[in-house]
């Protein structure tokens, strides 16, 4: 009885030990990424008027062990305007990036913003929002 116990905590075992090293190459790859983290995710304008300019910056760190490069950035419409730096930025670096909303665009809106990068957490999405009224 106690030589079956023995071999079933060496299978036991044995199945554990097996399963484990994809997990751990998993987990020193991703430890190996760039990682981009950013100050903030959303950024109300809150009211616009037309023929102002509506800029905001987008602060971010590179927390990861490798440099991280910024591919692109995708909006939602042609109404916003992103202006970003595409060299690379080191580990423990911050850099942010411009991003301009047309006024003309009457209205209440929210719109994305999303950041593909070589970063571990690629894509970002972020979001802009406000209001420019109708003028008379």
């Amino acid at each position: 009885m106690e030589k079956i116990k023995y071999i079933i905590y060496f299978v036991i075992g044995l199945v554990v030990v097996s399963f484990l090293p994809p997990y751990l190459v998993k987990y020193y790859y991703s430890s190996q990424m760039p990682v981009i983290k950013f100050e903030k995710t959303k950024h109300d304008f809150d009211t616009l008027y037309t023929k102002v300019q509506a800029n905001t910056y987008f602060v971010y760190k590179n927390t990861g062990k490798k440099p991280l490069k910024i591919d692109r950035i995708q909006t939602a419409c042609g109404c916003i305007i992103p202006t970003w730096n595409s060299n690379e930025l080191l580990p423990n670096q911050i850099d942010s990036f411009k991003v301009e909303y047309n006024t003309e665009n009457k209205g209440y809106f929210i719109k994305e913003i999303m950041v593909f990068s070589n970063s571990e957490t690629s894509l970002n999405r972020l979001a802009i929002s406000g209001f420019v009224p109708f003028e008379f």
